[in-house]
Protein backbone atom coordinates (compact mmCIF):
# COMPACT_ATOMS: atom_id res chain seq x y z
CA UNK A 1 0.00 0.00 0.00
CA UNK A 2 1.71 3.20 -1.15
CA UNK A 3 1.90 5.89 1.49
CA UNK A 4 2.04 9.61 0.75
CA UNK A 5 4.47 10.73 3.44
CA UNK A 6 5.51 14.02 4.97
CA UNK A 7 9.00 14.95 3.77
CA UNK A 8 10.68 13.48 6.84
CA UNK A 9 13.88 11.45 6.42
CA UNK A 10 14.22 8.19 8.35
CA UNK A 11 17.77 7.80 9.55
CA UNK A 12 18.24 4.43 11.28
CA UNK A 13 16.40 1.20 12.23
CA UNK A 14 15.03 2.69 15.45
CA UNK A 15 13.52 5.60 13.51
CA UNK A 16 12.02 3.20 10.98
CA UNK A 17 10.41 1.06 13.68
CA UNK A 18 9.04 4.15 15.44
CA UNK A 19 7.53 5.28 12.12
CA UNK A 20 5.75 1.97 11.47
CA UNK A 21 2.65 2.74 13.63
CA UNK A 22 2.17 6.04 11.80
CA UNK A 23 2.62 4.40 8.41
CA UNK A 24 0.00 1.76 9.23
CA UNK A 25 -2.33 3.91 11.33
CA UNK A 26 -1.96 1.62 14.35
CA UNK A 27 0.64 -0.18 16.48
CA UNK A 28 1.04 -3.68 15.00
CA UNK A 29 1.56 -6.89 16.91
CA UNK A 30 2.69 -10.31 15.63
CA UNK A 31 3.19 -8.80 12.17
CA UNK A 32 5.56 -8.69 9.24
CA UNK A 33 5.88 -5.15 7.89
CA UNK A 34 7.51 -4.54 4.52
CA UNK A 35 8.69 -1.03 3.69
CA UNK A 36 9.78 -0.04 0.19
CA UNK A 37 12.35 2.76 0.36
CA UNK A 38 12.88 5.17 -2.54
CA UNK A 39 15.56 7.88 -2.24
CA UNK A 40 15.72 7.38 1.55
CA UNK A 41 11.98 7.89 2.01
CA UNK A 42 9.30 5.23 2.50
CA UNK A 43 7.27 4.86 -0.70
CA UNK A 44 5.18 1.79 0.15
CA UNK A 45 4.12 0.01 3.35
CA UNK A 46 2.59 -3.46 3.57
CA UNK A 47 1.69 -5.54 6.64
CA UNK A 48 0.54 -9.08 7.20
CA UNK A 49 0.05 -11.28 10.27
CA UNK A 50 2.92 -13.54 11.22
CA UNK A 51 2.21 -16.94 9.66
CA UNK A 52 1.51 -20.25 11.34
CA UNK A 53 4.07 -22.99 10.69
CA UNK A 54 4.29 -24.25 7.13
CA UNK A 55 2.99 -21.24 5.17
CA UNK A 56 6.05 -19.01 4.99
CA UNK A 57 6.54 -19.28 1.22
CA UNK A 58 2.94 -18.27 0.50
CA UNK A 59 3.26 -15.26 2.79
CA UNK A 60 6.50 -14.13 1.14
CA UNK A 61 4.90 -14.32 -2.29
CA UNK A 62 1.83 -12.44 -1.06
CA UNK A 63 3.88 -9.59 0.38
CA UNK A 64 6.09 -9.21 -2.68
CA UNK A 65 3.32 -9.44 -5.31
CA UNK A 66 2.37 -5.70 -5.20
CA UNK A 67 5.98 -4.59 -5.84
CA UNK A 68 5.84 -4.89 -9.63
CA UNK A 69 6.44 -1.16 -10.06
CA UNK A 70 9.17 -0.89 -7.42
CA UNK A 71 12.11 -2.53 -9.23
CA UNK A 72 15.28 -0.65 -8.34
CA UNK A 73 14.02 0.49 -4.94
CA UNK A 74 15.14 -1.04 -1.64
CA UNK A 75 13.17 -3.01 0.95
CA UNK A 76 13.19 -3.04 4.74
CA UNK A 77 11.50 -5.82 6.71
CA UNK A 78 10.38 -5.28 10.30
CA UNK A 79 9.17 -8.35 12.19
CA UNK A 80 7.12 -7.37 15.23
CA UNK A 81 6.49 -9.96 17.94
CA UNK A 82 6.49 -13.70 17.60
CA UNK A 83 9.22 -14.15 20.19
CA UNK A 84 10.52 -13.12 23.59
CA UNK A 85 12.31 -9.94 24.56
CA UNK A 86 15.58 -11.89 24.96
CA UNK A 87 16.23 -13.35 21.50
CA UNK A 88 18.02 -16.66 21.21
CA UNK A 89 20.96 -17.31 18.91
CA UNK A 90 18.50 -17.26 15.99
CA UNK A 91 15.97 -14.46 15.92
CA UNK A 92 12.26 -15.36 15.64
CA UNK A 93 11.07 -16.12 12.10
CA UNK A 94 14.55 -15.98 10.58
CA UNK A 95 13.57 -18.60 7.98
CA UNK A 96 10.71 -16.36 6.85
CA UNK A 97 13.12 -13.44 6.49
CA UNK A 98 15.36 -15.64 4.32
CA UNK A 99 12.40 -16.46 2.06
CA UNK A 100 11.46 -12.80 1.82
CA UNK A 101 15.06 -11.94 0.98
CA UNK A 102 14.98 -14.35 -1.96
CA UNK A 103 11.53 -13.26 -3.18
CA UNK A 104 12.57 -9.61 -3.05
CA UNK A 105 15.76 -10.34 -4.96
CA UNK A 106 13.75 -11.99 -7.73
CA UNK A 107 11.39 -8.96 -7.77
CA UNK A 108 14.34 -6.60 -8.21
CA UNK A 109 13.81 -4.93 -4.83
CA UNK A 110 16.85 -5.89 -2.73
CA UNK A 111 16.50 -6.29 1.02
CA UNK A 112 18.43 -3.43 2.58
CA UNK A 113 17.68 -4.24 6.22
CA UNK A 114 15.72 -6.80 8.26
CA UNK A 115 15.12 -6.24 11.97
CA UNK A 116 13.15 -7.86 14.77
CA UNK A 117 11.51 -6.12 17.71
CA UNK A 118 9.07 -7.34 20.33
CA UNK A 119 6.83 -4.27 19.89
CA UNK A 120 6.82 -0.78 18.39
CA UNK A 121 6.90 0.97 21.77
CA UNK A 122 9.41 3.31 23.37
CA UNK A 123 12.49 1.54 24.71
CA UNK A 124 11.88 -1.80 22.99
CA UNK A 125 15.07 -3.39 21.70
CA UNK A 126 15.61 -4.17 18.04
CA UNK A 127 18.06 -6.66 16.50
CA UNK A 128 19.45 -6.99 12.98
CA UNK A 129 18.71 -10.36 11.33
CA UNK A 130 21.92 -10.19 9.32
CA UNK A 131 24.06 -9.25 12.31
CA UNK A 132 22.62 -9.94 15.77
CA UNK A 133 25.45 -7.88 17.20
CA UNK A 134 23.85 -4.81 15.61
CA UNK A 135 21.08 -3.70 17.92
CA UNK A 136 19.46 -0.64 19.44
CA UNK A 137 16.31 0.71 21.06
CA UNK A 138 13.14 2.18 19.62
CA UNK A 139 12.60 5.90 20.30
CA UNK A 140 9.22 7.10 21.53
CA UNK A 141 6.99 6.77 18.43
CA UNK A 142 4.77 9.62 19.65
CA UNK A 143 7.63 12.10 20.04
CA UNK A 144 9.56 11.82 16.78
CA UNK A 145 9.68 14.43 14.05
CA UNK A 146 7.93 11.92 11.82
CA UNK A 147 5.04 11.61 14.30
CA UNK A 148 4.71 15.40 14.44
CA UNK A 149 4.69 15.66 10.65
CA UNK A 150 2.10 12.90 10.34
CA UNK A 151 -0.15 14.50 12.96
CA UNK A 152 0.14 17.86 11.25
CA UNK A 153 -1.08 16.23 8.05
CA UNK A 154 -4.15 14.92 9.86
CA UNK A 155 -3.14 11.29 10.37
CA UNK A 156 -4.29 9.51 13.54
CA UNK A 157 -2.40 6.53 14.99
CA UNK A 158 -4.44 4.01 17.02
CA UNK A 159 -3.12 1.70 19.74
CA UNK A 160 -4.08 -1.45 17.82
CA UNK A 161 -5.65 -2.70 14.64
CA UNK A 162 -8.77 -3.54 16.64
CA UNK A 163 -9.06 0.07 17.85
CA UNK A 164 -8.89 1.27 14.26
CA UNK A 165 -11.53 -1.28 13.27
CA UNK A 166 -13.87 -0.03 16.01
CA UNK A 167 -14.35 3.13 13.92
CA UNK A 168 -16.45 1.07 11.49
CA UNK A 169 -18.67 -0.72 14.03
CA UNK A 170 -22.28 -0.47 12.75
CA UNK A 171 -24.86 1.44 14.73
CA UNK A 172 -27.28 -0.53 16.96
CA UNK A 173 -29.71 -2.85 15.12
CA UNK A 174 -32.77 -0.85 16.13
CA UNK A 175 -31.34 2.30 14.51
CA UNK A 176 -30.45 0.41 11.34
CA UNK A 177 -33.96 -1.05 11.24
CA UNK A 178 -35.55 2.41 11.44
CA UNK A 179 -33.41 3.66 8.59
CA UNK A 180 -34.12 0.59 6.48
CA UNK A 181 -37.85 1.34 6.79
CA UNK A 182 -37.26 4.93 5.68
CA UNK A 183 -35.21 3.70 2.73
CA UNK A 184 -37.99 1.34 1.65
CA UNK A 185 -40.39 4.27 1.71
CA UNK A 186 -38.00 6.44 -0.36
CA UNK A 187 -37.58 3.66 -2.91
CA UNK A 188 -41.34 3.82 -3.48
CA UNK A 189 -41.85 7.59 -3.43
CA UNK A 190 -38.57 8.61 -5.13
CA UNK A 191 -37.48 5.76 -7.44
CA UNK A 192 -34.01 5.99 -8.93
CA UNK A 193 -33.72 7.57 -12.37
CA UNK A 194 -33.56 5.04 -15.18
CA UNK A 195 -31.25 7.08 -17.43
CA UNK A 196 -27.50 7.70 -17.30
CA UNK A 197 -27.66 10.92 -15.30
CA UNK A 198 -27.50 11.98 -11.67
CA UNK A 199 -30.35 14.16 -10.35
CA UNK A 200 -29.03 17.61 -9.52
CA UNK A 201 -30.84 17.32 -6.19
CA UNK A 202 -28.72 14.33 -5.22
CA UNK A 203 -25.47 16.02 -6.25
CA UNK A 204 -26.43 19.08 -4.21
CA UNK A 205 -27.44 16.95 -1.22
CA UNK A 206 -24.13 15.06 -1.08
CA UNK A 207 -22.06 18.21 -1.55
CA UNK A 208 -24.01 20.09 1.14
CA UNK A 209 -23.52 17.28 3.65
CA UNK A 210 -19.79 17.07 2.86
CA UNK A 211 -19.45 20.78 3.58
CA UNK A 212 -21.62 20.55 6.69
CA UNK A 213 -19.52 17.71 8.08
CA UNK A 214 -16.68 20.19 8.67
CA UNK A 215 -18.59 21.94 11.47
CA UNK A 216 -21.53 19.69 12.37
CA UNK A 217 -21.49 18.76 16.06
CA UNK A 218 -24.35 16.24 16.13
CA UNK A 219 -24.87 12.86 14.44
CA UNK A 220 -26.96 12.63 11.29
CA UNK A 221 -30.65 12.04 11.94
CA UNK A 222 -32.39 8.90 10.66
CA UNK A 223 -34.00 10.95 7.89
CA UNK A 224 -30.65 12.48 6.86
CA UNK A 225 -28.99 9.07 6.77
CA UNK A 226 -31.83 7.66 4.67
CA UNK A 227 -31.76 10.57 2.21
CA UNK A 228 -28.01 10.22 1.70
CA UNK A 229 -28.10 6.43 1.49
CA UNK A 230 -30.91 6.60 -1.09
CA UNK A 231 -28.97 9.12 -3.18
CA UNK A 232 -25.75 7.08 -3.05
CA UNK A 233 -27.59 3.89 -3.99
CA UNK A 234 -27.56 5.28 -7.54
CA UNK A 235 -24.14 4.07 -8.76
CA UNK A 236 -23.64 7.27 -10.76
CA UNK A 237 -24.28 9.44 -7.69
CA UNK A 238 -21.80 7.33 -5.75
CA UNK A 239 -19.23 7.65 -8.54
CA UNK A 240 -19.81 11.40 -8.63
CA UNK A 241 -19.03 11.38 -4.90
CA UNK A 242 -15.44 10.46 -5.72
CA UNK A 243 -14.80 14.12 -6.46
CA UNK A 244 -15.05 14.84 -2.73
CA UNK A 245 -12.22 12.39 -1.95
CA UNK A 246 -9.69 14.99 -3.16
CA UNK A 247 -9.37 18.70 -2.68
CA UNK A 248 -9.89 21.04 0.24
CA UNK A 249 -12.92 19.19 1.62
CA UNK A 250 -11.48 15.66 1.43
CA UNK A 251 -11.17 15.27 5.21
CA UNK A 252 -14.77 16.28 5.87
CA UNK A 253 -15.89 13.97 3.05
CA UNK A 254 -14.02 11.08 4.65
CA UNK A 255 -15.68 11.89 7.98
CA UNK A 256 -19.08 11.74 6.25
CA UNK A 257 -18.31 8.42 4.50
CA UNK A 258 -17.15 7.00 7.84
CA UNK A 259 -20.30 8.10 9.65
CA UNK A 260 -22.52 6.71 6.88
CA UNK A 261 -20.62 3.40 6.90
CA UNK A 262 -21.66 3.00 10.53
CA UNK A 263 -25.15 4.47 10.11
CA UNK A 264 -26.46 2.82 6.92
CA UNK A 265 -28.18 -0.57 6.86
CA UNK A 266 -27.23 -3.24 4.35
CA UNK A 267 -26.94 -3.28 1.37
CA UNK A 268 -26.80 0.55 1.17
CA UNK A 269 -23.80 0.55 3.56
CA UNK A 270 -21.61 -0.69 0.69
CA UNK A 271 -21.69 2.66 -1.11
CA UNK A 272 -20.28 4.94 1.61
CA UNK A 273 -17.90 2.15 2.70
CA UNK A 274 -16.46 2.01 -0.83
CA UNK A 275 -16.12 5.81 -0.93
CA UNK A 276 -14.38 5.59 2.46
CA UNK A 277 -12.00 2.99 1.06
CA UNK A 278 -11.18 5.26 -1.90
CA UNK A 279 -10.58 8.22 0.40
CA UNK A 280 -8.35 6.22 2.73
CA UNK A 281 -6.42 4.72 -0.21
CA UNK A 282 -5.77 8.13 -1.76
CA UNK A 283 -4.22 9.42 1.46
CA UNK A 284 -2.28 6.23 2.05
CA UNK A 285 -4.14 4.61 4.97
CA UNK A 286 -3.96 0.99 3.85
CA UNK A 287 -5.41 -0.54 7.00
CA UNK A 288 -8.57 1.59 6.91
CA UNK A 289 -8.89 0.91 3.17
CA UNK A 290 -8.97 -2.85 3.69
CA UNK A 291 -11.40 -2.58 6.61
CA UNK A 292 -13.78 -0.37 4.63
CA UNK A 293 -13.66 -2.78 1.68
CA UNK A 294 -14.47 -5.65 4.03
CA UNK A 295 -17.52 -3.72 5.26
CA UNK A 296 -18.62 -2.98 1.71
CA UNK A 297 -18.33 -6.59 0.57
CA UNK A 298 -19.98 -7.96 3.71
CA UNK A 299 -22.88 -5.58 3.14
CA UNK A 300 -23.15 -6.23 -0.60
CA UNK A 301 -21.33 -9.39 -1.75
CA UNK A 302 -20.02 -8.98 -5.28
CA UNK A 303 -20.07 -5.18 -5.12
CA UNK A 304 -18.39 -4.19 -8.38
CA UNK A 305 -16.59 -0.99 -7.38
CA UNK A 306 -15.33 -2.51 -4.12
CA UNK A 307 -14.03 -5.49 -6.09
CA UNK A 308 -12.21 -3.22 -8.55
CA UNK A 309 -10.57 -1.29 -5.74
CA UNK A 310 -9.48 -4.50 -3.99
CA UNK A 311 -7.87 -5.63 -7.24
CA UNK A 312 -6.05 -2.29 -7.40
CA UNK A 313 -4.76 -2.86 -3.88
CA UNK A 314 -3.43 -6.33 -4.59
CA UNK A 315 -1.67 -5.23 -7.78
CA UNK A 316 0.01 -2.23 -6.15
CA UNK A 317 -1.85 0.56 -7.96
CA UNK A 318 -0.64 3.78 -6.37
CA UNK A 319 -2.78 6.39 -4.60
CA UNK A 320 -1.72 8.83 -7.31
CA UNK A 321 -3.42 6.65 -9.93
CA UNK A 322 -6.51 6.32 -7.73
CA UNK A 323 -6.49 10.10 -7.26
CA UNK A 324 -6.69 10.47 -11.05
CA UNK A 325 -10.03 8.62 -10.97
CA UNK A 326 -11.39 11.16 -8.50
CA UNK A 327 -10.06 14.01 -10.64
CA UNK A 328 -11.79 12.51 -13.67
CA UNK A 329 -15.01 12.41 -11.64
CA UNK A 330 -14.56 16.12 -10.92
CA UNK A 331 -14.30 16.85 -14.64
CA UNK A 332 -17.46 14.88 -15.52
CA UNK A 333 -20.88 16.48 -16.04
CA UNK A 334 -23.01 13.92 -14.24
CA UNK A 335 -26.29 15.68 -15.07
CA UNK A 336 -25.93 15.24 -18.86
CA UNK A 337 -26.45 11.85 -20.51
CA UNK A 338 -23.39 10.55 -22.40
CA UNK A 339 -23.48 10.99 -26.14
CA UNK A 340 -24.67 7.97 -28.08
CA UNK A 341 -21.90 6.37 -30.15
CA UNK A 342 -22.23 6.89 -33.89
Amino acid sequence: MTKLLPPTRLRDPGDLIAAVPHLLGFHPSDSVVLLVVHDHDVAMTLRIDLPPPGVRHRLAAQLVEPLAGSRGDDAVVVVVGGGSGDPPEHLPHDALVDELDEALRVAGVPLLLAVWTRATAKGERWFDYHDIGTRGTVPDPSSTAFAAASAADGYVTYPSREALGDLLTPDPPEALSRRAALLNRLATTHPLADDDTVPQRDLDLVRAEVLRAETRKRPLTDEEVADLAHALSNPLTRDAGLVHCVGEHARSAEALWLELTRACPSPERAEPATLLAFSAYIRGNGALTYMALDRAEESHPGHRLAGLLRTALTTGLSPTQIRHLAEQAAATDWTTPPANPT
